[in-house]
């Protein structure tokens, strides 16, 4: 089979991404990727460890033109967001990805590409993978979990490390340098619900066609949540007749904003109540602001039913998702971006309850608790409970610190070009590990991939190559 990143350059960082594509790596499941890093290590005679969270860290000696400079830590995580489309045959337990290029556009066919984090750990491997380069000391920290709560960074032996300066490899925007970042935590709602059993045949709304997106990065870009939507459609839909929920289901991981969401309903006049459908649905979509969701739809088709819910719990569960998902609150001074946000990302009928998990960002704790704590006080207030888990803590450096210097004198000197140094309404996990290292000074750094999260996630193959040519002059020069 053709490569199909033949005659690009830098070759090594394509090789390794390439390589690591054909490897499964879904958060909770790095065991493979973990091997192949690990026996890159060995058979090159690098210092390596790996612990039980499958997090490894590999160590390389200064070129000997750097010998005596502070060590730099590089960093990125091994996971990637399992999304896919509907209908789409791929197992992210078995399954490599299937890479596409077309022109300058790299993606996965019916998938996320895993470029969230793979380009920082292609980067990272070519880097221990030549020794033509100039470099200081290097610590090369790969961590797991990052994509369901920074499981492997939480877990990790800091007192392994020795660096001065790191450079996180996270991040989706080439023009910018990260100083600082939002905290997270993330929540799991649960209503209990009695079922009555019922034979009849009831109605299933499935909504799908949404962009989606990163729940932090693309939080403030308007677009639309299903389950949000469906709720407003569901609600509006109880002001003209009377129905049962039997099931709801919709979206998947707390970091991505839901792009499809299903319900099945009953009422005694099942015709009467699909028939207001359409108008009502067609009055929600027209209220949606990203063009990116033009293609929304809503199929209604009859089911057979065997339970229902009381009228009680539908409309309980019908009031949680009105719960305000989406940017809460703005910053008031530059850069102008989401200061609170919070993600209604999942929503599933089990057993005799209906769960639902949420993610909750801020930059300072304060902020990021009282979002999570409104979320707890309607699940309370509906006769359910709430549990959060995963905090972790936002970061903030200066954003002239000498590391920021470099990496701008790095990129101008690379490309001619220029990066500004900016916060992030997302979470990285310098957040946990500058918290960790006493004294440490990070910056994050990344080339232009769009659409994460999502099965449209896609990376510009150019500006790969860019970022790594200037991640090496960085390098050369920190």
């Amino acid at each position: 089979m053709k490569d199909i990143f033949e005659g690009l350059a830098p070759a090594a960082p394509f090789r390794f991404f390439r390589e690591i594509s054909a490897i499964p790596r879904p958060s909770s499941h790095e065991g493979a990727i973990a091997d192949y890093i690990e026996n890159f290590a060995r058979t090159r005679g690098l210092w390596c460890t790996r612990d039980a969270a499958n997090n490894i860290l590999i160590k390389k000696p200064a070129s000997a033109d750097r010998v005596g400079a502070p060590t730099v830590l590089l960093q990125a995580h091994t996971d990637m967001v399992a999304e896919k489309n509907e209908g789409t045959g791929h197992d992210f337990l078995v399954d490599g990805l299937r890479l596409r290029l077309e022109g300058d556009i790299l993606s996965a066919t019916g998938t996320t590409l895993g470029a969230d984090d793979g380009f920082g750990v292609a980067y990272m491997l070519a880097v221990l993978d030549d020794v033509t380069l100039s470099h200081p000391p290097l610590e090369c920290l790969f961590t797991t979990e990052e994509e369901i709560g920074m499981g492997g960074a939480e877990r990790f032996d800091y007192s392994l490390l020795s660096a001065k300066y790191m450079l996180n490899l996270d991040s989706a925007e080439e023009n910018t340098v990260i100083v600082g970042c939002c905290g997270g935590v993330r929540s799991k709602a649960t209503l209990p619900v009695s079922m009555t059993p019922l034979a009849g045949e009831g109605l299933c709304l499935a909504l799908g066609g949404l962009c989606g997106g990163h729940s932090g990065e693309d939080i403030h870009r308007g677009r639309g949540n299903a389950l949000t939507l469906l709720g407003r459609v569901l609600r509006a839909l109880r002001e003209h007749r009377t129905f049962r929920l039997v099931s709801i289901r919709g979206g998947d991981k707390t970091n991505a904003i839901p792009r499809e969401c299903t319900a099945i309903i009953w009422a005694e006049e099942v015709g009467a109540l699909a028939a207001a459908i359409p108008a009502i649905f067609e009055k929600e979509r027209e209220a949606l602001l990203a063009p990116e969701d033009s293609g929304v739809t809503l199929s209604v088709t009859p089911t057979a039913v065997t339970q229902v819910m009381s009228e009680e719990d539908t409309a309980r569960v019908l009031d949680f998702l009105a719960l305000e998902s989406g940017v809460l609150a703005m910053r008031s001074e530059p850069p102008v971006m989401p200061a609170v946000s919070r993600n209604l990302a999942n929503v599933r009928t089990e057993g005799a309850a209906v769960t639902f998990g949420l993610s909750s960002r801020a930059m300072g704790t304060e902020a990021r608790d009282a979002a999570a704590a409104e979320i707890a006080a309607l699940a309370t207030s509906l006769g359910g409970d709430c549990v959060h888990y995963n905090p972790y803590c936002g970061w903030e450096d200066a954003a002239d610190s000498k590391a920021v210097r470099a990496w701008q004198r790095a990129y101008t000197e690379t490309t001619g070009g220029t990066v500004t140094p900016t916060l992030i309404h997302a979470g990285l996990e310098t957040g946990v590990i500058t918290a960790a290292v006493q004294g440490l000074s990070a910056i994050a750094i990344g080339c232009n991939i769009h659409d994460l999260h999502t099965p449209r996630e896609r990376m510009e193959v150019s500006s790969f190559a860019r970022v790594y040519r200037t991640v090496l002059k960085f390098l050369e020069i920190i």
